[in-house]
């Protein structure tokens, strides 16, 4: 049985109404910045693997968790550091989700020329990039197709992402891709 599983959780929140990049960048020690590169300081976390940048207005964008209780984690992780350099920030920002990208696997080959013809995909081009991009309307989801059978899915939620996939698996059984059961449960 397939499952979906969620790869990554995009989230945005306000930290507080300014950042002192340059300072920051000196106190911790494991902070990167470099202006020239993006006008963020970077934080990088092992675990839960994940990254924060943050900008000067106070604004943070996280990307990395697998789960809303990794984000909480990586949220208080940016607090603490952040008041141990003596910011005072915001302690219950209001988190909002960006993205989320989801994945499955049919464990089946599937014939993306014809595939992309069978969408009315006219951009399908597998010497630029070896996946088919179908963007769905509702939800309005982007999923990447692979020969291999392996689907990716973006959308602003778990379930939003889930629903375009179990979509798309329906649009694959008509279009005569034999399914086992419970492909797209999570």
């Amino acid at each position: 049985m397939t499952q979906v599983q969620v790869e990554n959780i995009i989230v945005s929140f306000s930290v507080a109404s300014a950042l002192d990049l340059p300072k920051l960048a000196e106190i911790l020690p494991d902070a990167r910045f470099d202006s020239c590169d993006a006008p963020a300081l970077i934080l990088q976390f092992p675990h839960p693997h994940s990254m924060a940048a943050l900008m000067a207005s106070g604004a943070v964008m996280v990307t990395g968790p697998k789960t809303m209780d990794e984000v909480q984690e990586v949220v208080k992780m940016v607090q603490e550091r952040l008041n141990i350099a003596g910011v005072a920030v915001e302690w219950s920002p209001e988190i909002l989700v960006q993205n989320v990208t989801v994945s499955t696997h049919i464990h089946q080959e599937i014939k993306l020329r014809s595939l992309a013809k069978f969408l009315q995909v006219p951009e399908f081009s597998p010497r630029t990039f070896p996946g088919l991009v179908y963007k769905e309307e509702d939800p309005n989801t982007v999923i990447l197709l692979f020969d291999s059978g392996k689907m990716v899915c973006n959308g602003k939620s778990v379930e939003e992402a889930t629903v375009a996939l179990k979509k798309m698996l329906e649009k694959l059984v008509s279009f005569g891709i034999k399914m086992e059961e419970n492909v797209c449960q999570k």
